[in-house]
Order: C-alpha cells, then sequence, then structure tokens
C-alpha cells in the first residue's frame, strides 16, 4: 500500500513529473537540462517579451496597459515561484515525502490521517479545475475581440500578425507558456498547503497520545497480561517509553517545519507578493468595463483563484500554528497527577519547549495567518485607491 504522501498528492506529483519539476530520486543530468530548458522557454521568455513590449511601445493605451500589468505581476511571481523546483529540486522532493512512511498504530489515529488525504485530494481537485478554467478564459479571450490579438501583448521583432499560420504559430507560443506556468501551479499550491496540514495532523496525533497517556497504558497493560502486583510499576514504564515517543515524534514536527519553511518559503512569498497586485489590477479593470461581458467573467474567475491561493497558505499556516499553541492544554488535561515526579518533570520540559511559538513564514516576512489574509485585502484596497487617483 502506499504512503499517507502519495495518497494525498499522487495527482500532484504526477503533474509535477510530466512538467520536470519534481525530481526521480537519482536525478539525472538529461532530466536536469530539460528542467531548466521547459523553465525558461515557457515560464521565464513570455514574461520578458511582455515586459520589453511595455517599455518599448509608443503608444501605449492606459487600459491595456493595466490589464498587461495583472498578467505581468503573476507570470513575473512564476519565475521565482518555480526556480526552487528547478534548482533545490532533490530537497523538495524529500520535505514533500518527509512523512511518506508514517506509521499509524491506532484506529482514531487513522482516522485524522484518512480526514487529511480527503481535504488534500479534495482542494487539489477544486483548486485544479478553477486554474484550468482561469487560465482557459484567458487563453481564448482574443477569439472574442476585433482583429488578430494575442493574450497578451508582447514584443517580436516582426509583424506576427500579418500571415495566418505565423499568427497562429505565435499565438500558440504565447499561450503555452502562461498555460504550463498555470497548470503547475494548480498542483503546486494545494501541493504545499495540504503538506502544512499534514504537519498539522501529525500535532492533532501528538496531543492525542499526550491526553491519552494513561489509557493507552492500561490498553497495553491488558493486552501484555501484566500481573496485578506489577500493574502500577509496569504503568510508569509503559508511559515514559511513550512520554518519549511523543518528544521524539514532537521534534520531528518540528524539523519538518523548518524545512518547509527552508524550501517553500520563497515559493509563498513569490505568490503572495505578485497576487497582491493582480487582486488591484483586476479590481481596477473589472471597475472599468461592461458588467455583463465576457471579459468581466474572466476577471472574475482569475480574481477568485488569486483569492483562493492565499487562503490556502494562509488558512493552513494558521492551522499548525493553533494545534503547536494547544499542545500544552493537551498535556494539562491527561491524568498528570497520578504520574510519578519523573514523569511529570518530563511532561514540564515538553510543556516548556511548547511554549516557543510555531509560525511558518513567506520569505521570513510575512506569517502565514488568517490575520494575514486579511491585511493583504486591506493592503489590496488601499492599493487600488492609489492606483485609481492615479489614472
Amino acid at each position: 500500500m502506499s504512503g499517507i504522501i502519495n495518497q494525498s498528492f499522487r495527482f500532484n506529483l504526477r503533474v509535477l513529473k510530466a512538467f520536470y519539476l519534481y525530481p526521480e530520486p537519482e536525478e539525472t543530468f538529461l532530466h536536469k537540462i530539460r528542467t531548466y530548458v521547459l523553465y525558461v522557454l515557457f515560464v521565464v521568455t513570455v514574461p520578458v517579451i511582455s515586459i520589453i513590449h511595455l517599455l518599448t511601445s509608443d503608444d501605449l493605451n492606459v487600459e491595456r496597459a493595466n490589464y498587461n500589468a495583472a498578467f505581468l505581476a503573476q507570470t513575473t511571481s512564476f519565475v521565482t515561484k518555480f526556480l526552487p523546483f528547478v534548482v533545490n529540486g532533490q530537497n523538495i522532493r524529500k520535505c514533500i515525502n518527509y512523512f511518506e512512511n508514517f506509521k499509524v498504530e491506532r484506529e482514531n489515529h487513522q482516522m485524522i490521517i484518512n480526514e487529511c488525504i480527503r481535504i488534500c485530494r479534495r482542494n487539489t481537485s477544486a483548486f485544479y479545475i478553477c486554474a484550468v478554467g482561469a487560465v482557459g478564459s484567458w487563453a481564448t479571450k482574443p477569439l472574442f475581440w476585433k482583429g488578430r490579438n494575442f493574450p497578451v501583448d508582447v514584443w517580436w521583432p516582426f509583424d506576427a500578425t500579418t500571415d495566418f499560420s505565423t499568427y497562429c504559430c505565435v499565438y500558440l507560443f504565447v499561450a503555452a507558456g502562461p498555460v504550463f506556468a498555470s497548470l503547475a501551479t494548480g498542483v503546486i499550491d494545494p501541493l504545499i498547503a495540504g503538506l502544512c496540514y499534514h504537519a498539522t495532523s501529525q500535532m492533532k496525533i501528538l496531543k492525542d497520545n499526550l491526553r491519552h497517556l494513561s489509557d493507552y497504558a492500561d490498553e497495553e497493560i491488558s493486552r501484555e497480561k501484566v500481573d496485578r502486583s506489577l500493574v502500577k510499576s509496569s504503568k510508569q514504564k509503559i508511559i515514559s517509553t511513550m512520554i518519549k515517543k511523543c518528544v521524539d515524534h514532537h521534534e520531528t514536527i518540528l524539523k519538518f517545519v523548518k524545512e518547509y519553511e527552508v524550501c517553500f518559503s520563497w515559493v509563498v512569498f513569490s505568490q503572495i507578493a505578485g497576487s497582491v497586485f493582480v487582486v488591484c489590477f483586476c479590481c481596477l479593470q473589472m471597475s472599468k468595463v461592461d458588467a455583463f461581458g465576457y471579459y468581466v467573467f474572466q476577471l472574475a474567475v482569475y480574481f477568485s483563484v488569486i483569492l483562493v491561493e492565499i487562503y490556502f497558505y494562509c488558512y493552513y499556516g494558521s492551522t499548525i500554528s493553533e494545534e503547536c499553541d494547544s499542545l500544552t492544554d493537551a498535556i494539562y488535561m491527561a491524568e498528570w497527577y497520578n504520574y510519578d515526579v519523573k514523569i511529570q518533570k518530563a511532561l514540564l520540559t515538553l510543556m516548556e519547549r511548547s511554549k516557543k511559538p510555531v509560525v511558518v513564514t513567506a520569505g521570513k516576512t510575512v506569517d502565514l495567518s488568517l490575520l494575514t489574509f486579511t491585511t493583504i485585502l486591506r493592503r489590496s484596497y488601499s492599493l487600488l485607491a492609489v492606483l485609481k487617483n492615479y489614472q
């Protein structure tokens, strides 16, 4: 049977492998070359030629510039967002598979893991459908315009609209880059958020073990059929052993959070930074177009996907912080008053260790929490007001 990570993110990892963003355990030189070629061709090229057009255009339309700016904010964030997957693939693979071989010993713990797997799959399915819809509406938008246009204005050293076959080839190339990046980010965002939720589930299991130390010790004694005269001493030994396992489990979770930040902190920060500008430009565009046109529908879908992206990171970042903060409560709810002094001291040490806040950050500057999500929305609204006054 496959591990919990494979069960949770089977589709995500298949897509990343297809796009050469998830290496094999023994990565070959040819695989690395393919990764860099696809990255430069589909992620870097279109934003670069779009920026060149924005800087060199003589007849720059303000409304069109707003639209291109929203596109550039997102695609430029893709450049930095995918870079860790290109240059640091093996470490990311190790982080993704951190809990792959975790063994579940109790039925109620298996229920926690199963719920986590279900939520990860649900998030991937829902978000990927939204991402496909958003990039599909963006790529087909020029079909509703008059004349030959591209999904975004780009610079070419020749006129790409004169010949129909040339126009079709250029159109496909311009659309292929953002489509590639959007399909990849459609599995990356729920993957990163889901890994954070796996750490939350591990913390829930740890809290359950600490809260029911006495009950689980009694179950083990009944299975081993310990002599009645030795029950009390055996129980204390079993509880002591269980606490050692809990301490190791706690350290494992904390190490994962550190490795998680090292691997994905810049990825998340790039997405959040780009999303702030995308939200502003989308709102600005929606305030200037027909309320029932295709363009406003495309902007609304795009706007919704961006908000969901930010919410994923902030919500699941807050869940791990909340679970870690409540670890001392779980210890206190146990029958610690029936334990011997040595065990009580061990629990006190663990309580003191757990008082240090566990906060997942983006770029070492932005805490991933629901408070951050509301702050981003407020700052986006303020920036939108500035852009309106500017125009």
